[in-house]
């Protein structure tokens, strides 16, 4: 059984990031792939969540790959610089367009992305 904590990217909410950190398992960060001008301030988050929990596994999931100006697994990689993450930590780049207002089909997409999740980890 998974259980999820989705705790929002805001600025008010990113205080309480580490407190959730602290009780998990695994980390899924959640990258909207089609807004380009924040990605810089995801990979400063991200790098600053691997720094407080080193050993902790990572999936980062590029989301909104539908977008028409979303970018690509690799420049999403590169973006977030995750070719500096150590070669001991577990961490995955998963790309997606898991869409919550789908209503079905967004939780079959779900149930696959906790499937897929399983079976990496």
């Amino acid at each position: 059984m998974i259980l999820f904590f989705s705790v929002g990217g805001g600025e008010d909410l990113r205080r309480y990031w580490l407190d959730y950190l602290r009780k998990t398992h695994v980390l899924v960060f959640v990258v909207d792939s089609s807004d380009r001008p924040r990605l810089p301030l995801a990979k400063a988050e991200l790098h600053r969540l691997l720094r407080a929990e080193p050993q902790l596994p990572v999936v980062v999931l590029g989301n909104k790959q539908d977008k028409a100006h979303a970018v690509s697994g690799s420049e999403l990689h590169e973006a977030l610089a995750l070719h500096t993450v150590t070669a001991d930590r577990k961490l995955f780049l998963l790309t997606s367009q898991l869409d919550s207002g789908a209503g079905r089909k967004a939780c079959q997409d779900l149930d696959t992305f906790q499937n897929l999740l399983l079976q990496l980890l």
